[in-house]
């Protein structure tokens, strides 16, 4: 079942991930256009991680409870309605109801998905496994992404919108179809006897809430950038969209790779290194790039950002799933991706402010200065760390 399974999942997530990569250029600049402050934009970042962070921790616990299958499946009904919703959206109003939706997609969706690559993969295999999650995910946003601005090359921002939105809410159609008809029940719980598998208590061990707020600061410098970076590049070196997501299109193709080779390495060489590694090259990255006045510096540089990020993602996830316990792998994944859903609901707003009020570059140095703390913490827990037995 294991190969089977693992093939079926991920190609329902590469279907439902390919509105991500025009999303992310798309909202901040659709949003400008039509009027909206910096703070409004953090404002529908925050609401779309504020929703993964009350609906996450809930699908973890009802993961163990009840399965996977459906609740992986049901996401593509929150994808399909709210691609649908974003397709039409004009005001914030209107984003946020979207974004609301898709958050509640989203969680239903990455909480699952992580938890099915825990149950296929053995310990030293689930860096790799995560990596292959990511690569997929990526490869599907992607190539969605190049449908979005191809039209974008034909028509108006606001007529390539809606026609990308109905696209991609179609594609979100096909993963719940595909879903429905393809994918199997993987939780040991549900495929165990009853009394052969034990249902421990979770227990917030020093590892765990350590790791939970090295993953909690990550996200909330991160956040901190997501919302403001396209639109200041974009009234820094007044470039539209378009130009914008060709400059970053080679940063992409990295995170499309490299994720499944350095979640091996994760494997390989333990997590705390390669997470440390990664975070760190991020946040010097971060620092440096509001002071390069080309934008093919800031392209360049963004590549080597991309390569911090792709390298540390697989073995942060790979890093939590080694804590465990088989009965209590969803409830565990959606606790860590509940400390990542704070740290993003909480940098949106805070960066969306700082740029509207300080000088544009201080929200990427405090972004760089937050990231390189989490990668030396990660390192000083983690480096001597060893998977308990039940991993």
């Amino acid at each position: 079942m294991s190969e089977t399974t693992n093939s079926n999942y991920l190609t329902a997530v590469f279907l439902g991930s390919t509105a991500f990569v025009f999303l992310n250029f798309g909202l901040p600049i659709r949003a400008d256009d039509l009027g909206i402050t910096a703070f409004g934009i953090g404002g529908m970042y925050a609401v779309f991680t504020g929703t993964m962070l009350l609906v996450r921790p809930v699908v973890g616990f009802c993961l163990d409870r009840f399965g996977r299958r459906w609740f992986f499946t049901f996401a593509f009904v929150f994808y399909t309605v709210s691609m649908f919703v974003m397709a039409y959206s004009t005001s914030i109003v209107d984003f946020y109801l979207a974004r609301f939706l898709l958050g509640i997609g989203a969680s239903l969706m990455w909480v699952s998905a992580r938890t099915i690559v825990v149950d296929l993969n053995q310990k030293n295999g689930r860096g790799m496994a995560m990596g292959k999650l990511t690569t997929t995910s990526v490869r599907g946003a992607m190539i969605g992404g190049m449908f979005g601005f191809t039209l974008l090359g034909f028509m108006p921002m606001q007529q390539a919108w809606v026609i990308a939105f109905l696209g991609y809410s179609f594609m979100a159609l096909l993963a719940l179809v595909w879903s429905i008809l393809k994918i199997e029940e993987t939780s040991p719980v549900q495929l165990a006897p009853s009394d052969t598998l034990p249902r421990p208590k979770l227990e917030w061990t020093p590892e765990l809430r350590k790791v939970l707020f090295v993953v909690f600061l990550s996200a909330f410098a991160s956040a901190l950038i997501e919302p403001i970076y396209l639109l200041f590049l974009k009234n820094k070196f007044d470039l539209n969209v378009l130009t914008l997501a060709v400059a970053f299109l080679p940063a992409g193709l990295v995170h499309a790779i490299l994720p499944k080779y350095s979640g091996q390495w994760s494997d390989k060489w333990g997590r705390a290194p390669i997470i440390a590694i990664g975070v760190a090259f991020a946040g010097i990255i971060s620092i440096s790039l509001p002071f390069f006045t080309s934008i093919i510096f800031v392209a360049t540089a963004y590549i080597f950002f991309a390569m911090g990020w792709a390298m540390a993602s697989p073995a942060e996830d790979a890093l939590v799933a080694d804590m465990a316990p088989d009965a209590l792998r969803g409830t565990i994944i959606g606790a860590k991706e509940a400390a990542a859903g704070i740290g993003a609901a909480c940098g949106p707003l805070l960066g969306g402010y700082i740029y509207d009020n300080w000088e544009h570059h201080v929200v990427f140095i405090v972004n760089g200065i937050l990231l390189i703390i989490a990668a030396i913490l990660a390192y000083w827990w983690f480096a001597d760390y060893q998977a308990p037995e039940h991993a």
